[in-house]
């Protein structure tokens, strides 16, 4: 219970209310080691998956068999809640865990059960769901570009146009900014030295200057 309340999916749900929503619900408790797959890309999403402790990370295989990292998650996040639903409810990337990992599953029709039970709860899966959705648009947007060096001016003209100014704070790491670009950390650190060599942008640590805003403009048009 305790590992339930301070998920974002039960936000607003006091530990009364969910215990009393629990009492006819199925679900049951799973302990994953380090290097453990937790799901397959393509396997059926039937059940909803919940990290109460540890972490995972959720990797996509390409036509050659190449593993692209997506992304980390970590408890108290949901897995994959968007893919229980639909037509075509299949886990998009392969699941794998990062270290010792507890997950609470409950399966789809518990999950139903629960929406009719407690409005909040479905408010907040269906917040949840659109938050991740919009995060996979995102993905997909930067994979559109085919170089780093694209992708990187979209990224950065964004985060210009967030926080209003030509001086920018990155709101990543460099190695959760190459996750999120699909590519390696190295590269990404290379392509940001190559564009301050090419006077496009200066970098100190998370801090980053737009020097030539309509150059990043024409890189990505």
């Amino acid at each position: 219970m305790t590992s339930l309340i301070n998920n974002p999916l039960f936000s607003g749900i006091s530990a009364e209310v969910l215990s009393d929503n629990l009492k006819d619900v199925n679900y049951h408790t799973k302990v994953y080691r380090k290097g453990d797959i937790l799901a397959r890309q393509g396997d059926i999403c039937n059940r909803l998956v919940i990290l109460t402790k540890g972490s995972v990370r959720g990797e996509m295989i390409d036509d050659s068999g190449r593993l692209i990292k997506v992304e980390d998650i970590t408890a108290p996040r949901a897995i994959a809640p968007l893919f229980l639903f639909g037509n075509e409810n299949r886990y998009p990337v392969e699941v794998t865990a990062n270290e010792a990992t507890e997950v609470i599953e409950i399966p789809k029709t518990s999950v139903l059960m629960l929406f009719r039970k407690n409005e909040r709860f479905l408010e907040n899966y269906m917040n949840l769901s659109a938050n991740y959705a919009h995060t996979l648009s995102d993905k997909l947007f930067f994979m559109s570009f085919k170089t780093i060096r694209q992708k990187l001016a979209s990224y950065l003209l964004r985060l210009s146009g967030q926080q209003q100014s030509e001086q920018i704070t990155l709101d990543r790491s460099q190695q959760q900014l190459s996750d999120y670009f699909g590519v390696s950390r190295p590269s990404l650190a290379r392509e940001l030295a190559h564009m301050q060599e090419d006077r496009l942008i200066t970098v100190d640590r998370k801090q980053i200057t737009i020097l030539r805003k309509q150059e990043l403009i024409r890189l990505i048009q």
